[in-house]
């Protein structure tokens, strides 16, 4: 029953998780649809062609023009054209995914013009326009002149280049742009991103900073990879193996915009390499999931196989959909690729879900969930050009991987700790039994002196008995002064610190190296023969605490009388332990934790000892003041004998 009981309270909770989950993201997606996208900006948009500028010049904002374009259709205009010959539409940047303009029968690919009148301010002043990449080659043209050529969108002599640029030119009143675009072999042809226009330095500002943001992200991806590929060999854990190719995915479609900014680019084969590796995203973070649940459900399998095939099939199908005489194949691909996110969100929340161990997979199903909500913003409010960062799913991808990265993180600090106490209890054991052999050794020795002294004993008595006899009295007298003297130091039992042997035993040791280091060691020990904590849990609580009192007082070169105080007590059932020594330096600490002096990181000794104390539901408390660190641990004792 109460196995039920917590399997409910469980699934309570992991549904709490994703509603949740579901709730904020939304909310957080919501909030950078309206604060972080171009198209919702509050300065003026274009309306039937034009926009007003209005102000002065140093006051003019950045405008984003996102809407309203006049676009000619199947045409590549210059200047010079009589515009009322030919057929126009006013639409929105991105509102349709090429110049087959929302028809499934169109032509994907052509030419196509696009037009707009800024009004202006009437001085003449230097204006700045930032057109992002435009498929694939294009004429700008400004007031009637020709101010740049992006590749050569002259049919008969068709040369693609994409790249992002920045164009500066003098107007004054008003200004006309248009951009004569030709694509023959793209899967999104002519305008897709917003441009931005005004002050030139405004305009380079905004252009710089998502430059900036995707230099930043770049690097902390490569040198997230390179740790994971030498986490990797270190470790040989496919799970960092799987991170770096998730890694390599990521850094493989995210470095297009810097190529796009330094370089001009050809469409192929880089469009196609961009999707590929967007593609293979899915099965990378499906099979890194699945190691990290480490749930070996063969189905899994056949889910990355099916999410790879498929990414592979729609990267070659967009080859070819740029080529096609209509734009089926081009929405085909769309709708393969819109399945293909939805599928590998779906199969990732359900590993996710199912991955129930404790709490430890929370963080995983809510980045699962956000990445799923991010597909599902992606839908709900289609036009999102972001000012700042990426798209939706570009969002909700990068907060997943970086939760893929949180949680191997993890197991690696973990695996790295655990070896460290591993290695800890292992250097403890090895000492304890130098200490057991030592102390053993001594009282060898003495039994052994003990019993030569009982084989000497007849022949002292012997002798003394003829002294005796012939009356030789001041002789006898010296003879058993000598006697004395010499059984006294041949038969002088060694110092027992407690009646428990095990302790007793790390006691001698550490009392052995004070007296050697010509330290004070002042004692008065109680600990019981039999009790509920074992012996290898005491000895790690007073080896740990001596070998640090030790450690510290040989490296105080400070203190003119450096000591160690050692006070046990049993007192009304419960085991209290006061260890305090002399010390000279920095204590590094943080807080209620001490750092070691040998490595950086939380001392293992007194997190040892602190964790062995809990053990028995008693605590340990460490402080350092004044020159003198003091240990107290305090555990509930149940005596079962003395």
């Amino acid at each position: 029953m109460k196995e039920k009981r917590t399997g409910k309270k469980d699934r309570k909770l992991l549904w709490g998780t994703i509603i949740i989950s579901m709730i904020l993201s939304l909310m957080v997606f919501y909030v950078l649809y309206n604060a972080n996208n171009k198209y919702m900006t509050r300065e003026e948009k274009a309306i039937h062609g034009i926009l007003y500028a209005d102000g002065s010049y140093d006051s003019l904002p950045v405008y984003y023009l996102s809407r309203e374009w006049e676009y000619y259709p199947d045409v590549l205009l210059t200047p010079g054209d009589d515009l009322e010959k030919y057929y126009f539409r006013y639409l929105s940047i991105g509102e349709y995914g090429g110049m087959e303009l929302d028809d499934r029968n169109g032509k994907p690919y052509g030419s196509g013009t696009y037009r707009l009148r800024i009004m202006l301010p009437s001085e003449e002043h230097t204006y700045g326009l930032y057109l992002p990449e435009i498929f694939s080659a294009y004429n700008l043209y400004v007031d009637g002149k020709l101010i740049e050529q992006v590749g050569n969108p002259d049919p008969d002599h068709y040369e693609e280049r994409i790249q992002h640029r920045m164009f500066t030119f003098k107007g004054h009143t008003s200004v006309e742009i248009m951009i004569a675009v030709t694509d023959k072999d793209s899967a999104s042809p002519g305008i897709q991103y917003v441009p931005a226009f005004g002050n030139p330095l405004k305009v380079n500002t905004v252009r710089g900073i998502p430059v900036f943001l995707n230099s930043s992200v770049f690097t902390l991806v490569l040198l997230v990879l390179l740790f994971s590929v030498w986490a990797f060999f270190r470790t040989r854990s496919r799970a960092n193996a799987l991170f770096a190719g998730v890694c390599v995915c990521v850094l493989g479609y995210t470095c297009y915009p810097l190529l796009h900014t330094y370089l001009a680019l050809r469409v192929q084969p880089w469009f196609s390499l961009e999707m590929l590796f967007y593609y293979l995203t899915f099965p990378a973070m499906l099979l890194l999931e699945h190691e990290i649940t480490g749930r070996k459900y063969k189905w899994v399998w056949w889910l990355v196989g099916f999410t790879a095939a498929a990414g592979i099939g729609a990267t070659v199908a967009g080859i070819f959909a740029g080529g096609m005489e209509t734009a089926a194949l081009s929405y085909g691909v769309s709708a393969v690729t819109e399945v293909l996110k939805w599928f590998t969100a779906i199969c990732l929340v359900v590993i996710a879900f199912f991955y129930t161990e404790g709490t430890r997979g929370l963080p995983l199903l809510a980045g699962t969930v956000l990445y799923a909500s991010s597909l599902a913003a992606d839908r709900i409010w289609p036009l999102y050009d972001p000012i700042i960062g990426g798209w939706f799913p570009e969002w909700g991808g990068t907060i997943l991987a970086g939760v893929f990265g949180v949680i191997l993180w993890r197991e690696l600090t973990d695996g790295y700790r655990m070896r460290l106490i591993y290695e800890e209890q292992s250097r403890q054991m090895e000492l304890r039994l130098m200490m057991q052999k030592e102390h053993y050794e001594k009282l060898t020795g003495a039994l052994e002196e003990a019993s030569r002294t009982r084989h000497d004993m007849r022949q002292y008595i012997r002798t003394a008995s003829m002294l005796l006899e012939e009356e030789h009295y001041e002789q006898l007298r010296e003879y058993f002064h000598q006697f004395a003297k010499e059984s006294s130091e041949k038969m002088q039992a060694p110092m027992c610190y407690c009646k428990n042997m095990s302790v007793d035993a790390i006691l001698h040791y550490y009392a052995g190296q004070l007296e050697d280091a010509g330290v004070s060691f002042h004692h008065s020990i109680e600990v019981p023969q039999k009790m509920k904590i074992t012996d290898l849990d005491i000895c790690r609580i007073f080896g740990n605490l001596l070998e640090n009192a030790v450690r510290a007082v040989k490296a105080d070169k400070e203190t003119e009388e450096p000591y160690v105080n050692c006070i046990c007590r049993v007192r009304m059932g419960k085991l209290l332990i006061d260890i305090e020594n002399s010390y000279s330096g920095e204590v590094r600490r943080n807080g209620d934790v001490f750092y070691s002096t040998s490595h950086s990181g939380q001392g293992i000794g007194t997190a040892s000892v602190s964790k062995t104390a809990e053990k028995y539901g008693g605590y340990a408390d460490f402080e350092a003041s004044e020159g003198v660190f003091r240990a107290n641990v305090f555990i509930p004792l149940e005596n079962s004998g003395s």
